[in-house]
């Protein structure tokens, strides 16, 4: 069965993870990366704003530090 995975912030599709397996990626620039974890449906990102927005979305959502969690992507 195929999935079509969609960012929530800007509706893009997601991109396989090359970096890290289990995980979709969005590198928009209005929003920076953002990841999705395929095993729980957590997402990923640094931008304390993004995650704000993606909990009024009802979405499960994780801050990271950018430069251990996003390394080779921002």
């Amino acid at each position: 069965m195929w999935v079509e995975f969609k960012c929530p912030i800007c509706g893009k599709d997601l991109d396989d993870d090359k970096s890290m397996a289990n995980f979709m990626v969005c590198n928009e620039s209005s929003h920076g990366t953002l990841k999705f974890f395929t095993g729980d449906g957590c997402f990923f990102t640094s931008d304390q704003k993004v995650a704000e927005e993606l909990v009024k979305r009802g979405k499960r959502v994780h801050v990271v530090d950018p430069h251990e969690f996003f390394a080779g992507h921002e």
